[in-house]
């Protein structure tokens, strides 16, 4: 990939590495710049490779979600589609995700399928691709197709199990897939007040496709590295230790569409303190989220915005939202569950200080619905300094 790179990439191949790779020298990866997600955007068809090989397959262009504020057109080969979900079958192995024989796939309406839309695909299962944004409709779609399967993105699944909560009726999901949002906490208490039902998240980007995927076994993310290389580095770009948390980089390895070189994700993981599954020695513990994501303590440092659960859940919420709006203050977000009292100043502070770090001013702020980024995620917290 870096010879080809250094080769046919437009952007590449005038670096002093590209040249010396070029010129048939060895060139050390760690010792190559990071790319920056926002200079692909602003540069992106400098990225894009004029002429692919037909044994690539076919060229295909996706859209980013824009939850950064520009969506960039991304171009992959068929050839790069098929290895990233080889890879992606591979890591999930455990779950039993084929095992299902009614599945349901949620998706946010859009103008070719409106609301309330049904896709049936029948084959070895049934498969419905659900067209819907309404908890309620979605949360009765599930019910009467008897689904045990669910693919959703965490904010959806949310929302459908909260309104099943509400009601006092439990579906009959034995396994619920998420992918590409960071988990809010109340999310775990809810799958786990289903009956046997089991949770498996998948991490990946449209840029490079699929990074890492929860094990079964141990319930740490284990990357992708058969088709991509992936480093986990702290502020000072070497890899971050077992415990540590640093911005997710990778070097997709078949997309020759598109090649990129370390490219920064704009993420941020905490590797895992003690790598002992089978699987893997190594793993990721969380997916932090984006930089945006992190909040920052006046000394420069950075801190993962937390609240523990059962805490979060004796305090009476049913769902909530951090928002750092100044170097020493915090927004606390929240929706209370049916017939709690409000969160008080005193207990909002003291689960900041408990859960996350002390030295922070905590604001409770009561709200009728959770805000959405222009892309439709649920941004669980965020940093506005």
């Amino acid at each position: 990939m870096l010879a080809y790179a250094a080769t046919r990439s437009p952007y590449y191949r005038e670096q002093p590495w590209a040249k010396t790779t070029r010129r048939g020298g060895f060139v050390d990866i760690r010792n190559i710049p990071t790319t920056a997600k926002s200079l692909v955007r602003s540069n992106t068809s400098q990225f894009y490779v004029p002429e692919v090989s037909a044994s690539e397959g076919r060229v295909v262009v996706a859209m980013t979600s824009g939850s950064t504020g520009a969506p960039m057109e991304v171009r992959h080969t068929r050839r790069f589609h098929d290895i990233s979900l080889a890879e992606r079958q591979r890591l999930a192995a455990g779950w039993g995700l084929d095992r299902h024989a009614r599945v349901v796939k949620m998706h946010d309406p859009r103008p070719d399928r409106p609301r309330g839309t049904v896709v049936n695909r029948t084959a070895a299962k049934t498969t419905y691709d659900f067209y819907s944004a309404d908890a309620v409709e979605a949360f009765d779609f599930i019910a009467r197709t008897g689904a045990t399967l669910l693919h959703a993105p965490p904010r959806t699944v949310m929302a459908i199990l909260q309104h099943g909560e509400d009601i006092g009726v439990r579906l009959p999901l034995k396994l619920i897939a998420t992918i590409s949002e960071v988990i809010p906490e109340q999310f775990r208490s809810l799958v786990n007040a289903l009956p046997g039902c089991r949770w498996v998240d998948r991490y990946a980007t449209i840029e490079t496709k699929m990074i890492a995927v929860m094990c079964a076994d141990c319930g740490a993310y284990h990357l992708a590295d058969r088709h991509a290389v992936i480093e986990i580095l702290d502020d000072r770009d070497r890899p971050a230790k077992p415990g540590e948390m640093g911005r997710v980089v990778v070097t997709p390895l078949f997309n020759l569409a598109m090649p990129l070189v370390r490219y920064e994700t704009g993420d941020h993981a905490l590797v895992t303190a003690a790598g002992t599954c089978r699987r893997s020695p190594f793993a990721l513990e969380r997916i932090v989220g984006r930089e945006g994501n992190l909040f920052k303590l006046p000394n420069g440092h950075r801190v993962i915005p937390w609240v523990e659960p059962r805490a979060a859940f004796d305090a009476g919420l049913r769902q909530f939202k951090l928002v750092q709006v100044s170097p020493v203050d915090i927004d606390f977000l929240y929706i209370p569950r049916d017939g709690a009292a409000d969160l008080t100043g005193d207990r909002a502070q003291e689960l900041i200080d408990k859960s996350m770090v002390t030295g922070f001013k905590v604001t409770p702020r009561k709200v009728a619905e959770m805000p959405l980024s222009a892309s439709r995620k649920f941004l669980m917290h965020e940093c506005l300094i």
